[in-house]
């Protein structure tokens, strides 16, 4: 069970996303790299800063690959606090509302993800799909 945030976390993350049935259809609009940075809050001290890259796999399959640096560049950036990534991780927060509330801060190719949001339901699913240890408070 890896530790959030972490990079055993970020690659069990792209290991999910990368095993969902529909994750072909979502890579194929939402391709490129992305950056997750989680900022202090809670029980995490300091900034956390992740990036991974989609990729189509053949007719029906997807790829994402956990980058060593986070892109300076990404298609998209998701920022938040520790304690706002947990609650979209479990579930208590839908990403939509996050956006809406400021707990969930997305730049970049911004108009793209929200014509094609419901592609994006794998990479929703696989957030909670992920057996997670959280820091203790």
């Amino acid at each position: 069970m890896p530790l959030f945030p972490s990079e055993a976390w970020i690659e069990a993350f792209c290991e999910r996303f990368s095993a969902h049935p529909h994750a072909g259809e979502a890579a194929r609009v939402l391709a490129g790299s992305y950056r997750f940075v989680i900022e202090p809050g809670g029980p995490l001290a300091e900034r956390h800063d992740y990036g991974i890259d989609i990729t189509p796999d053949g007719d029906s399959g997807a790829s994402a690959v956990a980058l060593a640096e986070p892109p300076q560049r990404p298609r998209v950036e998701l920022r938040a606090s520790y304690p706002s990534w947990r609650k979209l991780i479990v579930g208590e927060l839908d990403v939509g509302l996050a956006v809406m509330m400021r707990r969930l801060r997305v730049s970049g190719d911004v108009s793209s993800l929200t014509r094609h949001l419901s592609s994006a339901r794998p990479l929703t699913e696989a957030l909670g799909a992920v057996d997670t240890q959280w820091l203790e408070p």
